[in-house]
């Protein structure tokens, strides 16, 4: 039986992280928007409360596009990014360590959690 990672292109390791970088460093405004609405939730949910980081993400695209009509158009989150920012929230902000479940990743991220210490039963996005 072939194994299931041989179909997967090693050569592209950290690809997505990078355009993840390049983006983030580009527009800090969406990192701290996520930081402002996880903080939010967990205000008011509870300290050990968790969300998805979609959620966050799609209220992120919302407020930011409603925030622009008049000027120039929000950056374009890409679905890409939202892991990432997932464990770039958590890793920087002690306060919301937990407030989202991750999952292992392909290619593992430079940061955050690594995928062994992940649930071996999740599938890896």
């Amino acid at each position: 039986m072939k194994e299931r990672q041989g179909s997967f292109d090693w050569s592209e390791r950290g690809k997505l992280e990078n355009k993840f970088w390049e983006f983030h460093l580009a527009h800090p405004e969406v990192y701290d928007t996520l930081v402002y609405f996880a903080r939010q939730w967990r205000d008011r949910r509870g300290s050990e409360s968790v969300c998805g980081i979609g959620a966050l993400y799609e209220r992120a695209r919302w407020e930011m596009w409603f925030q622009s009509l008049d000027d120039a158009p929000p950056p374009r989150l890409s679905n890409n990014h939202r892991a990432f920012y997932a464990r770039l929230i958590m890793e920087r902000n002690p306060e919301l360590d937990g407030i989202f479940r991750l999952k292992r990743q392909r290619v593992q991220a430079t940061f955050g959690p690594e995928n062994q210490t992940l649930d071996p039963n999740e599938h890896i996005v």
